[in-house]
């Protein structure tokens, strides 16, 4: 493989830290059980989710089965400049709108030199991944337990953006530079089903599973979640818990193979 693939293969790797994946729906949980079931409910819930990363990354002319990996969340947060994460329910009666909403972007460099340091190949490049998911659910279950039933689509966005130079002691001044940008993008139908128990008017917990893809979009994605809700207030809920998605998305040598998993936590504000 050729030195500009190498730097090709290293900055298309920072996109690793990006949690493509289904959306983040079991955050939010707008007003379950209400006693007033025949008006709107909504709850708009920022989170961060601490992940870590595994799997397989390829891109266009790289090596062939693409390159293994596997960064823990510090790996990620160090390359992280800015990120955004949120969700946001509207329910009415045993109907419900799901919305979430990912920006990611990071950035790094990287490298290599020949025999003696005669020749130097660096790069510098920044990944930028958007996500936006819809689904609708049915409250199939209401009661102490309730069982939401839903079905959406998720469009993800991938694109990076690469500067890399050549240079050499041999040629003082002189340095070739080039530039590359790539932008994937693919849509997923995803069902799934969200399952809520509430202990009393504080204290509940959540369990979330989902499956998606298709011949356009990812070959398969699914995802388990398992939560702790708290309600400090009617309208104010804490929420912690664990996260597991796996992504397989393959398409003109573009490959994301990739397992993300961590921790998350977020707020709630319910209306």
């Amino acid at each position: 493989m050729s030195n500009k693939d190498n730097c090709r293969q290293r900055i298309a790797c920072f996109t690793l830290i990006l949690g493509l994946s289904s959306s983040f729906v079991p955050l939010t949980q707008a007003a379950v059980n209400d006693v007033n079931a025949d008006q709107w409910h909504f709850e708009f819930t920022p989170y961060i989710w601490a992940t870590g990363q595994s799997g397989t990354l390829g891109v266009e002319r790289g090596p062939g089965d693409g390159q293994s990996f596997d960064q823990s969340f510090s790996d990620i947060w160090d390359r992280m400049d800015i990120g955004g994460m949120a969700a946001f329910e509207a329910r009415y009666n045993r109907w419900g709108l799901l919305l979430d909403g990912i920006y990611l972007r990071v950035s790094d460099n990287a490298g290599i030199s020949g025999p003696n340091g005669l020749i130097s190949l660096s790069a510098d490049g920044n990944v930028t991944q958007q996500q936006y998911s819809a689904a609708g659910y049915y409250r199939a279950i209401e009661g102490q337990t309730t069982v939401d039933a839903l079905a959406g689509l998720r469009y993800n966005i991938v694109s990076w953006d690469i500067d890399a130079q050549l240079a050499s002691p041999l040629f003082p001044g002189a340095s070739i530079s080039q530039s590359f940008s790539e932008r994937k993008s693919w849509v997923d139908p995803y069902a799934g089903v969200r399952v809520t128990h509430r202990f009393d008017q504080q204290w509940s917990v959540v369990g979330y599973a989902d499956i998606g893809g298709a011949s356009s979009g990812s070959n398969l994605t699914w995802q388990l979640l398992g939560g702790v809700n708290y309600a400090f207030r009617p309208d104010v809920i804490g929420k912690l818990g664990y996260r597991y998605v796996a992504i397989n998305y393959q398409n003109d040598g573009f490959i994301y193979d990739v397992a993300t998993s961590g921790f998350y936590t977020g707020v709630g504000i319910a209306w």
